[in-house]
């Protein structure tokens, strides 16, 4: 055998196969590849939903037209994101695109706005609707 044989790459070696990407949270398996799903279920899904579900929607409306009227843009977008996570929480889909769609006119220029512009199209907001509902059900917070 020469020297140089050593250093060369075997012929009948496999070529080494990219492991396919499993899925690396519940969220990833329910969204299912679909990257625009996942940043915006991301971004809205509550993690503890007990405590903010308690207030209700209304609670959270009525805080944001209160910061709406004192033009705190912030605080106004964040309690009707709030109200839309509870509306999403519960599966009222017409009130927690409403409700999105506010939070976005609130506050038009936000770091993540175009999660809550996924809502917008109707056939986007139902299938998040029913990740979410898979989502809490598997995480023992059902809706």
């Amino acid at each position: 055998m020469t020297p140089l044989g050593l250093f060369r790459k075997k012929t009948d070696e496999k070529k080494k196969e990219a492991p396919k990407a499993e899925p690396e949270t519940l969220l990833d398996e329910l969204c299912g590849g679909n990257k625009e799903l996942h940043e915006a279920l991301n971004r809205t899904l509550l993690l503890n939903p007990e405590t903010t579900v308690k207030e209700g929607i209304d609670f959270h409306v009525a805080k944001a037209e209160e910061y709406e009227k004192a033009e705190k843009a912030t605080r106004a977008r964040i309690e009707y994101q709030i109200a839309a996570q509870v509306a999403l929480h519960d599966g009222k889909l017409p009130q927690m695109q409403k409700l999105f769609k506010k939070a976005l006119e609130a506050e038009p220029n936000f770091a993540y706005k175009k999660a809550f512009e996924y809502f917008a199209k109707k056939e986007n907001a139902e299938r998040a609707v029913a990740v979410a509902r898979e989502f809490y059900a598997k995480t023992g917070k059902p809706v």
